[in-house]
């Protein structure tokens, strides 16, 4: 089963999905399950003309049938609403996929979480649930993400970076392919330079050594330089250690076709690698490629 969670009301969430929804075969569309304010999904087809019909739980639009689970509006932001029903539903082995949301929606215990990635890891107790991006046989993990980029030396350990590797390595085995070899950025730029520009990539070599005992590894590589490592004839893993260290040059390469993913969890949850494009919100022209390819493999996964 394929559990979706609306995201942020505004956002261009709900388009990109209803757009891409109604490209699928019948067949495929009967494994998805929309989590939503009916008002909202209302709203939504409302503003792209798309005439519809409520028959139970299912909306018939555009020779398409969405099955939902509803909720109605109240004082919890509707991506949180969305996204404990779906937790509340989903079981081992499903797939949730996430439409993008702003930060300032997602609500676990009173707090304010920094994203989907870290409402999960508070909800289910795992510090070391890996957000990796994916696009086709591309894979990026990111061994620190949403930190503010002074508390990435102190964060990087040696266990975290074996940890998050190893994790990622096993799910990308189950969900995906085998991975071949992984390559590791350094920290500091030119890995330190032997000390004279920082020493803290010594953790990195350390779990590259470690690392190397079961799979092959390289690194740590200059961050500036390891997008070339480009092997088409074998899976390759790129880990980078920080955020933006990581995603410029994955989204430079894919732009909005891509996965957010996170590993670790009893099921599955990818998101679009894009966000709310609230500018755009209500226009109908939003770019739903990406939501399109997520869908695509979301599928293949289910079948899995």
């Amino acid at each position: 089963m394929i559990f979706i969670t609306q995201g942020h009301e505004k956002a261009v969430g709900l388009e990109v999905f209803l757009r891409s929804f109604v490209l699928l075969s019948k067949q495929h569309q009967k494994s998805i399950t929309l989590v939503c304010c009916k008002d909202t999904l209302i709203k939504n087809l409302n503003l792209l003309n798309f005439s519809f019909e409520i028959s139970e739980k299912l909306f018939l639009f555009c020779n398409s049938a969405l099955k939902i689970i509803e909720f109605k509006k109240d004082e919890i932001s509707e991506s949180t609403r969305s996204l404990e029903i779906a937790l509340s539903k989903i079981k081992k082995g499903d797939i949730l996929l996430t439409l993008p949301t702003s930060k300032d929606q997602l609500i676990l215990e009173g707090q304010n979480c920094k994203g989907y990635t870290e409402f999960l890891r508070k909800r289910f107790l795992n510090e070391n649930l890996c957000m990796v991006f994916r696009a086709f046989n591309h894979t990026t993990l990111l061994i620190t993400d949403h930190i503010p980029l002074s508390q990435v030396p102190s964060t990087v350990t040696r266990e975290l970076i074996e940890s998050k590797v190893n994790t990622c390595i096993n799910y990308l085995d189950k969900y995906f392919n085998t991975v071949d070899e992984v390559i590791i950025s350094g920290l500091n730029p030119h890995c330190g330079e032997n000390g004279l520009l920082g020493t803290e990539d010594s953790v990195i070599d350390d779990a590259v050594k470690e690392l190397n005992k079961s799979i092959k590894v390289i690194g740590p590589v200059s961050g500036d330089t390891l997008h070339f490592h480009n092997n088409i004839n074998i899976n390759q893993l790129k880990v980078y250690i920080y955020h933006d260290q990581g995603l410029a040059p994955f989204k430079n390469q894919f732009k909005t076709i891509g996965l957010n993913i996170t590993f670790g969890l009893p099921f599955i949850r990818m998101s679009v690698d894009h966000g709310t494009a609230f500018d755009l919100y209500g226009r109908g022209v939003a770019d739903f490629s990406g939501c399109y390819y997520m869908l695509k493999e979301a599928i293949k996964l289910d079948k899995k």
